[in-house]
Parts: C-alpha cells; sequence; structure tokens
C-alpha cells in the first residue's frame, strides 16, 4: 500500500528556500538552474519523496517530460 502523504508534506518539499539549499549543495552557488534545466526528484513528493541531494537530480526540461510522461504511461502517476 503507498504512504499517504499530507498536503504539508508536499508543501514543506517544494518550499523554494529548501530547493535553493539542495541547488546549493548539488553545486548552483546562486541556487538557481540553468536555463532549460530543472530538478527533478526520483522518488516523486507526491509519492514520499523529500527534496534532498540524493533524491534529486538535475535534468533538461524535455528530460522530464519524458520521465513523466513515461510514468504515465506505465501506470505510475
Amino acid at each position: 500500500m503507498p504512504k499517504r502523504v499530507t498536503k504539508a508534506h508536499i508543501r514543506r518539499e517544494r518550499d523554494p528556500k529548501k530547493i535553493e539549499r539542495v541547488l546549493k549543495r548539488k553545486g548552483y552557488p546562486g541556487g538557481e538552474l540553468p536555463r532549460g534545466r530543472v530538478l527533478h526528484h526520483i522518488i516523486p513528493v507526491s509519492e514520499g519523496g523529500k527534496t534532498t541531494p540524493k533524491n534529486t537530480r538535475v535534468i533538461t526540461n524535455k528530460k522530464h517530460k519524458q520521465i513523466h510522461a513515461n510514468r504515465k504511461k506505465r501506470g505510475l502517476v
């Protein structure tokens, strides 16, 4: 059974300051991504994933859309 995720968890994990701290730890000094890049959660926040350097990857917008389209096709969304 999937873990039940609260709105508070989602709000906390998507907090801009938390995302900025993770990006700085990943080597983006200003805490901002280059144009055309997004921060992708390996385990989605909606499934209980956290915004940590270990659970996130910086990928292109195109790749991000592709990942979520594939998840949707497989019924994981």
